[in-house]
């Protein structure tokens, strides 16, 4: 560990920790969390402070663009996180969510450069935000005054929304009433979220 680390370790262990032995201890065990949130790596994302839940309060993925892939058995971790999630730890809830400034969504639009570093793995997994680009330049198209960044970042969040019904185990739980899905997205600067409406398909700030 380097100073700052160590730090920040020793704070931890002598405030948050003795203040929450009892709930590491019930945690050692077992995980009974009820809301999965699929969101970025992006360092400033922090589901955990940002609904300021506890240790074992939420299943948390990240990857790259907070994506969710099409539905395919047995490829890719973000897939297996998610069956995880809803087949072993009975999920009730997965919250999509996405954040303003988004270096993945921005990525699309980007001319590529001959002195730009090769990001092949980073290259292949933004092909999957595809989509969302095109519905954001179909959007921008029929309006200009909009923000084509801000449109694929909402859109991301929705087709990923719409790939999670894909999966056959999420389609029963939602015809049963066992699970519902939500999509997030997050103004960094003002950490205001705005939630995703399906009866009006707009994204409503709460």
């Amino acid at each position: 560990m380097d100073k700052l680390q160590k730090v920040g370790y020793t704070n931890f262990m002598k405030k948050y920790f003795q203040e929450n032995k009892e709930l590491f201890h019930s945690l050692s065990n077992s995980q009974k969390p009820e809301t999965m949130i699929i969101t970025c790596s992006d360092s400033r994302i922090n589901p955990s402070m940002l609904l300021d839940a506890k240790p074992g309060e939420l299943f948390i993925t990240r990857n790259i663009g907070n994506v969710v892939p099409s539905y395919q058995p047995t490829k890719g971790s973000t897939q297996a996180a998610i069956e995880y999630a809803v087949n072993i730890l009975n999920i009730k809830k997965i919250v999509i969510l996405g954040h303003s400034n988004c270096g993945a969504c921005a990525h699309m639009y980007h001319e590529p450069q001959a002195n730009d570093p090769k990001l092949p793995h980073v290259d292949e997994w933004l092909q999957n935000i595809i989509p969302a680009k095109s519905a954001a330049m179909l959007e921008v198209h029929a309006d200009q005054s909009k923000n084509i960044f801000e449109l694929t970042e909402k859109h991301n969040i929705i087709t990923s929304l719409q790939r999670l019904m894909e999966y056959p185990y999420i389609q029963n739980r939602l015809i049963n009433d066992m699970i519902s899905l939500e999509g997030w997205w997050l103004d960094i600067a003002s950490e205001e979220i705005e939630n995703y409406d399906f009866s009006s398909r707009h994204f409503i700030a709460i």
